[in-house]
This record gives C-alpha cells, sequence and structure tokens, in this order.
C-alpha cells in the first residue's frame, strides 16, 4: 500500500514537473516575442536558443526564432527556421505544413529566387493540390519563362468562375491563345471589365475582339486605350493596330490617317526601324488608294534605307508601272505583287498570336531552369534545392574559349553538317563555322552562335547574315541562339524560309541536351 503511495506521489511530481517546464517555456515564448515587440531582438533571440540548444527538435522555439526574425527584417533566418520545421516534419493547426512551405516560398519569391520558390511551392501543393497561392505562384513563373504547358498545369486548377483577379485573368488569357485552347477573349473582357483603366487589359481585349471579327468594338476599345496609355511605344502600337483593323473594314482614309499617325510617333522618338516599317505601310496604303503622289517620298525614304526589302522594291515598281501606265491600279503585277493582297497580310504578321504574350508583360526579366524543377506534368522532380540543375542553354552561356567551340562543333554535326573552317566573328559575342553538309555535298551553310539573353534579332541582322551567306558563296545560314524577334525580322524570316533557319526556345534546348550528351 505504502509503495503504491509513494509511486502515485512520484508520478503526480512527473507530471507536476512536466507542467512547470512546458509552463515555463511558454513563458520564455512570450516573453521573447514581447522582447521583439519591443525591438530588444538580441535578447529575444538568446532565450529561444536556450531552448533550442536544449531541443535542437522543438518546433515551437523554431517558429517562434522565424517569427522573431521576421519582426527584425530578416527574412533569409526566418526562411532558415522554418525550413528547419520542414526537416523535423511536427505540425500542428497553428504550424502546418502548407502555411510553412508557402512562407519559405514566398520569402524566396520577393527576392526573385525563383527556384526556390518553386521547389518550396511545389511541398505545399503535394498537400494542397489546388492551393490557390502556390498555383498562381508557379502558374505565372512559368509564364515568365514561356513555359505555357506547364503554366496550364497549374492556372487551370483555378476554375474560371471563381476569379476576380485581372492580372489571373489576363494569364490564363495569354496561355489560351497561344495554346490554343479556350478562347482567350472571355478572360481578356473580364480582365477589362474588372480594370478599364488598364491599357494592358485593354489591348489584349481588342486584338482578341479583332481575331474574333468584332472589328467596330476592337477600335472602340483600342481607343478607349489610348486615351489612357501614356508610353510613346505602346501608343504607336496602338495606332498600328487600329490602321490595321480600319485596313480589315477596307476604310482606306482611316487606315491612312492612322498609317500617319505611326508615322509622325516614329519620327519624333527618333526610331529608325519603326520609321521604316510606318513609311512602307503608309505608301501600300496609299498605293493601294490611288494616290500615288502622297506615297513617293515615304516610299523612296523606306526604298533608301532598306536597299534589298523585297516587298518596298515591289510597291515602288508597281507605283512606277501604274504611274507610266504600265498597269492597271488594282491589278496584278507581272511579278504576283498586289497593295491589296500584301495589306491583308498585315495583320497576321504584325499581331500573330505571340503578341498576346509581348503586350501582356508576363515575360520574366530574369530566366531560370523551372524544368529542372518540376516536368512537363507539374510535378517534382527533385528532393534537394541545393540539387536543382541549370538548363543546357543556361550552360551554353557559360562555356568559354575551347569548350564553347567544341560544344557549337558538336551542335552542327547534330544539324547534319561537319565544320570546315571557323569564320571570323567581329561582333565578339560567339562564334561563326561554315559547314559542309553531310548528306548533300553541295550544300554549304553559315553558322552563327551567340551567347543571347534577353535579346531581340532584327531584320538588320538577318540581312548582314544573308549579305554574309552571299559574299562566302555559301547556301544558307544557321543562326544559333536564344531571342525574340522583331516585327521586321520576323517578316523578313518568313520571306526567306530556305536561306535563313533561326534555332531558338524549346528546339534549341533540345539539340543542346543532344550535343551535351554526346559530349559527355
Amino acid at each position: 500500500m505504502i509503495f503504491v503511495i509513494l509511486v502515485a506521489a512520484g508520478i503526480i511530481l512527473i507530471v507536476a514537473a512536466g507542467s512547470f517546464l512546458i509552463q515555463s517555456k511558454k513563458d520564455s515564448f512570450e516573453k521573447a516575442l514581447a522582447l521583439a515587440a519591443m525591438g530588444n531582438y538580441v535578447d529575444s533571440r538568446i532565450l529561444i536558443r536556450d531552448i533550442l540548444d536544449s531541443n535542437p527538435s522543438n518546433t515551437r522555439a523554431h517558429f517562434i526564432m522565424a517569427k522573431i526574425y521576421a519582426m527584425e527584417g530578416d527574412y533569409n533566418n526566418e526562411a532558415k527556421h522554418l525550413d528547419k520545421i520542414k526537416k523535423i516534419g511536427n505540425f500542428d493547426k497553428e504550424i502546418s505544413e502548407v502555411a510553412v512551405s508557402n512562407r519559405i516560398a514566398d520569402i524566396y519569391y520577393q527576392q526573385d529566387l525563383y527556384e526556390e520558390a518553386v521547389f518550396h511551392y511545389s511541398d505545399t501543393l503535394s498537400v494542397d493540390p489546388n492551393n490557390l497561392e502556390a498555383c498562381i505562384r508557379i502558374g505565372f513563373m512559368a509564364i515568365g519563362q514561356k513555359e505555357f504547358g506547364i503554366a496550364d498545369k497549374f492556372l487551370s486548377r483555378i476554375p474560371d468562375e471563381n476569379i476576380k483577379m485581372p492580372a489571373l485573368l489576363l494569364g490564363k488569357g495569354v496561355i489560351a491563345g497561344i495554346l490554343r485552347k479556350g478562347d482567350p477573349k472571355t478572360y481578356f473582357k473580364k480582365a477589362f471589365e474588372e480594370d478599364p483603366t488598364s491599357s494592358v487589359g485593354g489591348f489584349l481585349y481588342a486584338i482578341s475582339l479583332s481575331r474574333a471579327g468584332e472589328h467596330d468594338e476592337a477600335i472602340r476599345v483600342a481607343n478607349s486605350v489610348v486615351d489612357v496609355v501614356t508610353d510613346e511605344y505602346v501608343r504607336y502600337t496602338l495606332f498600328q493596330f487600329i490602321m490595321l483593323e480600319f485596313i480589315l473594314k477596307e476604310n482606306w482614309n482611316e487606315a491612312l490617317k492612322h498609317a500617319r499617325l505611326c508615322m509622325e510617333i516614329a519620327r519624333n522618338n527618333g526610331w529608325k526601324q519603326e520609321m521604316i516599317d510606318s513609311d512602307f505601310h503608309f505608301a501600300l496604303v496609299a498605293v493601294n488608294m490611288g494616290r500615288l503622289e502622297d506615297a513617293s517620298e515615304y516610299l523612296i525614304e523606306a526604298e533608301s534605307e532598306r536597299v534589298d526589302d523585297d516587298r518596298i522594291i515591289e510597291l515602288a515598281n508597281y507605283k512606277y508601272q501604274v504611274e507610266t501606265k504600265r498597269l492597271e491600279l488594282g491589278k496584278v503585277s507581272k511579278s504576283g505583287f498586289l497593295p491589296e493582297q500584301e495589306l491583308g497580310k498585315l495583320f497576321t504578321e504584325l499581331f500573330p498570336v505571340e503578341r498576346y504574350y509581348e503586350i501582356s508583360g508576363l515575360k520574366s526579366s530574369k530566366s531560370f531552369h523551372i524544368k529542372g524543377i518540376i516536368d512537363e506534368e507539374g510535378n517534382k522532380i527533385v528532393i534537394d534545392v541545393n540539387k536543382i540543375g541549370i538548363s543546357a542553354m543556361d550552360h551554353y552561356r557559360s562555356l568559354k574559349g575551347v569548350d564553347f567551340k567544341n560544344l557549337c562543333v558538336k551542335v552542327v554535326l547534330a544539324l547534319n553538317y561537319t565544320v570546315s573552317r571557323e569564320i571570323p566573328n567581329k561582333e565578339g559575342d560567339g562564334v561563326n563555322f561554315q559547314g559542309l553538309n553531310k548528306t548533300d555535298k553541295e550544300t554549304r551553310a553559315l553558322f552563327k552562335f551567340r551567347k543571347w539573353k534577353d535579346a531581340k534579332i532584327s531584320d538588320i541582322f538577318l540581312r548582314d547574315t544573308l549579305g554574309q551567306v552571299k559574299d562566302l558563296g555559301l547556301d544558307k545560314a544557321f543562326i544559333i541562339g536564344d531571342a525574340d524577334f522583331t516585327e521586321g525580322a520576323r517578316r523578313f524570316l518568313a520571306d526567306n524560309p530556305s536561306r535563313l533557319s533561326v534555332l531558338y526556345g524549346r528546339d534549341l534546348e533540345e539539340l543542346l541536351k543532344k550535343a551535351l550528351k554526346s559530349q559527355g
């Protein structure tokens, strides 16, 4: 009996001691937070560090320490303690896995550390597959890297009827347009209704209206955007769009008026390429209307700047033949040129579906290898944030000297050519090779490798390249480098598909992977 009483007393003392320790720790947590609230971060951390020294796996202590660092504004150390909680794996209602992962991801996202952000948001989605914050953030980071398929995997988890955020609607609209999946107009219309002052939302809505054949409404919306936009280049692009809408409506007077507005903006800002483009467009509309004298000055200017532009030359010849009564206006020339047909091509050339993305402003200013963290289906493929690899494109850019040239030779071989000699490169940012086709020994090509990043290829660069091909007595050119294209470059590529090949984006990434694999 006495033994039972002693045991019971012992248990009571143990429980009481445990309760005292728990209460003591609770008091320490509250005292530490109170000290931090008063700005005494050093003493507050000392209190918590004493607890962690005796019990490094104390989740609550790490959580309080993270709070203290957050109050101090030291977000990197906040993330470190939250990450320790994840590794310990002891969660409760207040300290949930989703909240911890999302907070770590947000800290990295705010610092543009996108690899780490995607890594931790992916952990959130493994617990809560439809978590709004994680889906939106990964979706937008994927759009920023032009990974529209991956972006769709995440943003499609958010029901359309629940969306009121204009940026999210624009993102979904861009994906719908680029992937030809759904109707982008639905998203852009809703985004514009949610924020009528948004020039981006209005412009994208106007383009989608045009693609749906609603040209009057497209012009109305575009004009409403012109009234609020402050950026001169956006204004130029809007007038260019409105000009094309009036061309599609065959309202030639209004088309000519907006072509002139484009010329004025380009001249006022000294934009050389846009000046040439707008001169050509004005002359094209004027010739189509029979206003040959109005076209003369601007056509001469355009021709003098682009002496080898086939379409400008064709228009000048057409105008001359009509003036000399050798050709009736509105009839096709012997070479097959007709101004009205050329006008009909302008919209698809200047506003392809890719313009949705360019105008949206969703492209990230920083590139990162999102596919080194998640696959095409959105599944996480790395278990350690330190094991995230770089992309083949980043590896390509990082190589120097002989290593870079060796990889370029492997790419030439992958394209079914052999390198015959190196061509001097005056631009200094890559290497040029001359190659011989392994199958057709008569075909010789120029290969221009460039380490571009966030660059745009212009039609001038493409014309110079073809001039180089001609001077060297070659048949074609391959340009290898990740870049976007100016409007003039797109048109020039479309006019010279057999003589120019540009390898960029996903095609280049896959080609580099193949070359790197063969290189070991």
